[in-house]
């Protein structure tokens, strides 16, 4: 039973990730790449907003002497977390230009 019951499953996800791969055009480059580019965009601006709100957070009340150290690891960590995004989204962009100029031809 517990087999028969796998088995259709496993033909259920393999025609749904056809059918996905079909409607999408996940085959091809150009749409490889532009799904990552969006996603790396949303991510960016969410690290973005969440670095603004955090460095509120901690301004807002008058750091004090104890917190300066963290309020710096955290903006240290900001910059390395948004600067790694930011060329995961620049690095994506670029490529789906270049397939977008090359690929067709």
């Amino acid at each position: 039973m517990w087999g028969r019951l796998i088995r259709n499953l496993r033909i259920e996800l393999y025609w749904m990730r056809r059918n996905i791969i079909r409607r999408w055009r996940l085959d091809t480059p150009i749409e490889v790449m532009g799904i990552l580019t969006i996603i790396s965009a949303i991510l960016l601006i969410v690290v973005i907003g969440n670095g603004i709100s955090q460095i509120f957070r901690s301004y807002v009340p008058w750091v004090s002497g104890s917190r300066v150290g963290e309020v710096y690891w955290q903006s240290i960590g900001f910059g390395i977390k948004t600067s790694l995004i930011f060329l995961i989204f620049s690095g994506s962009l670029i490529i789906l230009c270049l397939h977008k100029l090359f690929g067709r031809r």
